[in-house]
């Protein structure tokens, strides 16, 4: 177990995401989702009884390696910047702030140049946009929770009930200047 368990480590820590029991046994051309399972489990335990920064979490029969939340301030400056510039951002938390939500008001609150935000994110697979009649609506996907690690729950409690598109984009600009 001990050379499965270093493995299934060494995973986890590179991949820096949610992975599901499978994928990392495909990885480790293991199909044991026991063994797979029983390494996890280890590593979480070996993690608590040292009072590591470092734990693993799970999300949905995914699991990742993860740094504390009391430790990420110490890490912040290491860790690499954002693909995202600024006014990219805006448009996003626009995005999380009123999902679902239609193009046509994104680009009420944010100009015509959020057209090429919306394009970029969605390449980069962080939203989604379907049809609506003449317009689509636009709305977060898996990979932008991951990203950002959190839920939809949890983005809903954190986010501020804010109604008017005026108010959101006076918000967005004392947030991110821009």
């Amino acid at each position: 177990m001990e050379g499965y368990k270093k493995k299934v480590e060494a995973v986890l820590f590179a991949s820096g995401k949610f992975l599901e029991v499978n994928k990392i046994g495909e990885m480790l051309n293991l199909g044991s989702v026991g063994i797979i399972k029983g390494a996890i489990e280890e590593l979480k335990e070996e993690y608590r009884k040292k009072d590591s920064a470092i734990e693993i979490l799970e999300q949905g029969g995914s699991y990742r390696m993860h740094i504390k939340p009391d430790f990420i301030p110490f890490v912040k400056g290491l860790m690499t910047e954002t693909e995202f510039d600024r006014p990219t951002i805006s448009t996003l938390a626009i995005i999380a702030w009123k999902q679902p939500i239609l193009q046509s008001k994104i680009v009420k609150i944010r100009g015509n140049t959020a057209y090429d935000h919306l394009k970029f994110l969605e390449e980069k697979e962080f939203i989604m946009r379907k049809p609506h009649g003449l317009t689509k609506v636009v709305k977060l996907t898996p990979k932008f929770y991951e990203y950002f690690d959190t839920n939809q729950q949890e983005l809903a409690k954190a986010m501020p009930k804010i109604e008017s598109d005026e108010t959101v984009a006076l918000a967005i600009k004392q947030m991110f200047g821009s």
